[in-house]
């Protein structure tokens, strides 16, 4: 079984990040890094399934979109245990959306033959939470979100996986494989390699992959419909009322105005099968003006 853990370089959010409602992107520039770590907690999970009486049945490839500095992590992960270290990345190809890296993943997995993927669910820095789905999307694979614990199945066609759906509620689910797994982590760390393994990994071979590796041209990775322009915080929706009868003493004036206050949130439960419920989600979104229709 051939296995992929998607590793990415993000800023460590103990500092405080310079963004703002005008800011399309998060300056990183003379921050520390770290790893993700949901990313971390996707690569113990993978680790997990590699038991040392099982290791030649399972087999671990690290992979990551960036500049040489990445491949420290990619070094630990093959000192912990993976198999294989491959990282993307051109000259030419500055600050990368999750679409246009979802996309350069999706064709080194494919070049890969993988059966499971491993992605974390969000990165600490941007928090979109999009390359699990893309990924899946590239590939025309299942995929499963907010997953805490994963373990395969006898014969190996199959992956339970356990997902977090908020308020303290788990769900299980059976998957087929192949699929992809956006991991979700828990407060895990890493565990710890020996001194061999890290000085060994020193000197192991970091496949690095360019855009003729995975057959993407310039001008396709360049087609980027989901850009980030901008980070705004949630606002909340007062209610409209209207204006009070000036003939009404000031303190009955006052008191309809403070009517109007902070509308209560209003729950709503969408039935039907996917296809219905992605139409109906799509048009409360527009009814609600969260998104808006595309015309011309």
């Amino acid at each position: 079984m051939k296995i992929v853990v998607c590793l990415k370089e993000v800023v460590d959010s103990t500092l405080s990040l310079d963004t703002g409602l005008m800011n399309a992107v998060v300056f990183c520039e003379g921050l520390p890094l770290r790893l993700n770590p949901n990313d971390a907690e996707a690569l113990t999970m993978a680790l997990a399934l590699k038991s040392p009486d099982k290791a030649e049945q399972v087999e671990i490839t690290v992979i990551s979109v960036g500049p040489e500095r990445v491949e420290g992590y990619l070094r630990q992960g093959l000192a912990l245990g993976a198999d294989r270290a491959v990282r993307i990345w051109g000259e030419d190809f500055g600050e990368l959306s999750s679409y246009q890296k979802a996309m350069l993943l999706s064709g080194a997995v494919s070049l890969s033959g993988a059966d499971l993927v491993l992605t974390g669910t969000r990165s600490m820095d941007t928090g979109n939470g999009q390359i699990g789905p893309l990924i899946a999307a590239w590939l025309d694979l299942p995929c499963a979100g907010e997953v805490v614990s994963l373990e395969l199945t006898g014969e190996q066609k199959n992956i339970n996986l356990i997902r977090d759906i908020g308020r303290g509620e788990r769900e299980e689910i059976q998957c087929s494989l192949p699929a992809v797994a956006a991991v979700k982590g828990e407060g895990g760390r890493l565990p710890y390699a020996s001194l061999d393994k890290l000085l060994e990994s020193q000197y192991s071979e970091v496949t690095l992959l360019s855009l003729n590796d995975l057959n993407i041209s310039p001008a396709e990775l360049k087609k980027d419909p989901a850009r980030v322009t901008g980070f705004a915080y949630p606002r909340p929706r007062p209610r409209k009322v209207p204006t009070p009868e000036s003939s009404l003493p000031a303190f009955e004036r006052i008191m309809k105005l403070l009517e109007g206050g902070i509308s209560k949130r209003q729950g709503m439960m969408l039935e039907g099968n996917s296809a219905e419920l992605a139409d109906k989600l799509f048009e409360l979104l527009i009814a609600e003006e969260v998104i808006k229709p595309v015309t011309g």
